[in-house]
This record gives C-alpha cells, structure tokens and sequence, in this order.
C-alpha cells in the first residue's frame, strides 16, 4: 500500500509529527511513504526514509547515524567544541585537574581522541560549554520522534559504549536492561573510585 503525506504549513507538519507513532506502528510496515511538503523539507526527507526502513535495526541504524551527522554538522557550523591544550587538559579551570576533561573516566579513550559516534555523548556539554555556546538538545532534533519512550531514554543516559553496543541497546528497547548495562558498565569506568 502507498501513502503520499502532503505537509505544506506548520501546523501540518506538527500534526504528521504528534501522528509519527502511527506511522512507525503495524500498519506503516505495510506502507510505502511518500512525503511531500514545503516547509521542513530536509526533515521531510529523513522522515519519508526512515518510514521506509521496515526493517528495525536498519531504522534505528540510519536514524542514529542520520542524528550524529545533524548534531556534527549543527556543532562545526556554530564552532562548538571542546578546547584543550597540546596535553589535553580543558580550558575549563574546573576540570584543569585531569586529562581529556568530561571524557576521562570513559575507558574508550584513546591518546588521539574519541574512536566512537556515541549519540548521547554529543547532547552532553557542561557548564562551561552551555555558557558559551547554544548546543542542540533532543528536544530541537525532530527525527528523535520517532524513537519510542525507552528507546529515547536510553538515547538520554547512555554515554561511554562504542556505537555497535549503543544500536544493540536501542535495538532491544528495553529500558530495564538498559539500566542493567549501565550498573556493570559504571564497574568498568576508570578513575571511579
């Protein structure tokens, strides 16, 4: 079955998103989407091919990698990032004490940096960063929406895994193991205790 989803104002397009979880429901997985609109259209084309993904975990892998990619874009076009010395210490005088700041208890650091794409890594900025810079929050990024109430949870707390473990997780959805993952992996952060 085809569906052709014409979304021309505003309210429109607030409307097709608080009707998202239809869409991603029973009946969507027998749909062909086709999205049309004048307004969001880059939106409007994320939506119309993840709507087409039938099959989950290749949904839930394009809508993690589609929202990395927006969240990097968003952050080179403001210049927001972490500054660090030649010895990786923060500017921040707060976090002067350790190296790599926010990230050094995270035992997938590396001397050159990140090796990962993690998504909740790139909503997290502290202090010193949200005073100087206006960062994306889950609330800006539309896509999200059509992540389901423990998928976007675990979105929310799950900092320092690579980005496979991150799509299993999201993949299996529940956000009871989910909270069970995270009391064995805080064990396996460095410099805890």
């Amino acid at each position: 079955m085809e569906r052709t989803i014409a979304i021309n104002s505003e309210e429109q397009y607030q409307e097709f998103l608080r009707g998202l979880p239809k869409y991603r429901g029973l009946l969507g997985y027998f749909t062909t989407y086709t999205i049309r609109g004048t307004v969001h259209t880059k939106e409007l084309h994320d939506f119309e091919r993840a709507l087409n993904l039938k099959n989950r975990r290749k949904r839930i892998t394009y809508l993690y990698d589609r929202v990395c990619d927006i969240i990097d874009q968003y952050n080179a076009e403001q210049g927001i990032t972490c500054h660090y010395s030649a010895e990786g210490i923060c500017e921040d005088p707060k976090h002067q004490t350790r190296k790599n700041g926010c990230c050094c208890h995270c035992y997938l650091q590396r001397p050159d940096g990140c090796p990962t794409r993690n998504l909740s890594c790139k909503f997290y900025f502290c202090d010193h960063l949200a005073k100087k810079y206006h960062a994306l929050t889950m609330e800006d990024i539309d896509l999200l929406k059509l992540f389901t109430w423990s998928e976007r949870e675990i979105i929310k707390n799950n900092v320092f895994v690579t980005r496979k473990t991150y799509i299993n997780l999201l993949c299996l959805g529940s956000y009871l193991l989910f909270c069970i993952y995270s009391v064995v992996k805080f064990y396996r952060i460095k410099n805890v205790f």
